[in-house]
């Protein structure tokens, strides 16, 4: 008699405990709405981390991600499941800027608020004349490359009706294309993963749409999905440093690495005939690999030199942030690197460890800051808004 009295009283505390939990993700953390459908003369979107919203991310996220132990970071979508705290802007007058890419992009390891395209919004609404507005949408995915992006374009993007698209550029984008990346990285493959794990029985979708806590679970592990992609792959590709520096660096001239290269300026001339095709101006910015940084001497400019060439023949703005970042702070400043002088100095390491760094080779907040700052004059000197 006993044991049963402890085991209801065990219940009844699970019971409160998980009520209590509830009424305060609703009151707190949960976000129920609508999912906003693409426009009507776009393909019906019946897939993708977000059902049928405009960006691949899952709506109405909000949580912490801590993946990188030293800096988690709080992650936020919209209801049409891209990387924004606001809402659309249906205001015909506002300017709607789209931004994609890769995890340069989507601002892998800072918080909403300190994304480039978070930081390019508030400062060109400083500087635009008086009664403009400008929005910035951003539709960056961790992994994406330009393939990846057109097809986003084509699926999602345009229905938006952006009055201006901006690509991100990372080193790795020529690399990305490398056959062991595309097959668990491209945007085909995660998607078509995301259609398997998100076809919900009557029970899973009452619950999706009823019960907070078990929505909020839903939103943690999609949040984790395309990040933890990222992770497990270059553990499983042979040299995948060291592949990713000859082809990008140090052996570009290498006719199998060549190959690559004729592979991006392909799609970037796909990419340059879709926005015409919709009278959509296109502007291209390059953020720079760390080590371009740290290591001027062995990681010189070659990629940024064969995008200057490549929008110079298509006539596309295009921002080098390698200048940029160089001079607007030393490393430690701009990127999420930490130096510790109890490490040993190999002047012979091709990599930022053997000069005594550790950490992340994606910016810092303030090299975001750095970046949308010279974006936001690029574009208004280019007259890309008024």
């Amino acid at each position: 008699m006993r044991f049963l009295r402890s085991a209801w009283i065990m219940v009844l505390v699970t019971l409160g405990f998980l009520l209590t939990a509830e009424l305060l993700a609703r009151a707190f953390l949960w976000r129920p709405g609508p999912v906003i459908a693409a426009a009507p003369s776009a393909p019906a979107v019946v897939y993708g981390f977000s059902a049928g919203g405009y960006g691949d991310l899952q709506p109405n996220l909000r949580l912490v991600v801590p993946l990188y132990d030293i800096r988690p970071y709080y992650l936020q979508t919209n209801s049409a499941g891209l990387r924004n705290t606001e809402e659309l802007n249906p205001d015909e007058s506002v300017i709607r800027i789209l931004a994609v890419g890769d995890s340069f992009t989507f601002g892998a390891y800072v918080h909403n608020q300190e994304t480039w395209p978070s930081r390019l919004e508030d400062r060109l609404n400083v500087l635009l004349a008086p009664g403009a507005q400008v929005q910035v949408l951003n539709a960056g995915i961790p992994g994406y490359t330009l393939e990846d992006e057109i097809a986003y374009l084509r699926d999602k993007g345009l229905a938006l009706q952006p009055d201006v698209v901006i690509v991100g550029f990372y080193t790795n984008d020529i690399f990305d294309h490398y056959p062991a990346l595309r097959q668990r990285l491209s945007r085909a493959v995660i998607l078509a993963q995301a259609a398997a794990t998100q076809t919900a029985s009557p029970l899973r979708q009452f619950l999706q749409d009823n019960v907070a806590l078990y929505a909020l679970f839903n939103q943690w592990r999609a949040g984790q999905q395309v990040e933890q992609a990222v992770e497990q792959v270059a553990p499983q590709v042979e040299n995948f440093q060291q592949i990713y520096m000859d082809m990008t660096f140090l052996e570009t001239q290498r006719s199998e690495y060549q190959t690559y290269w004729q592979v991006y300026a392909g799609r970037f001339a796909e990419l340059v005939r879709l926005l015409q095709e919709h009278n959509i101006p296109l502007v291209l910015i390059a953020f720079p690999d760390v080590a371009q940084l740290g290591m001027p001497e062995v990681f010189g400019p070659i990629p940024q030199q064969f995008l200057a060439q490549l929008t110079s023949d298509a006539g596309i703005p295009y921002l080098d942030l390698l200048p940029v970042l160089r001079d607007g702070g030393d490393i430690e400043e701009t990127y999420l690197m930490y130096y510790d002088a109890r490490r040993s100095f190999d002047p012979n390491a091709l990599e930022m460890t053997g000069r005594g760094y550790s950490g992340d080779g994606h910016p810092s907040a303030f090299g975001y800051l750095l970046a949308a700052r010279a974006l936001a004059d690029f574009l208004l000197a280019n007259q890309l808004v008024p």
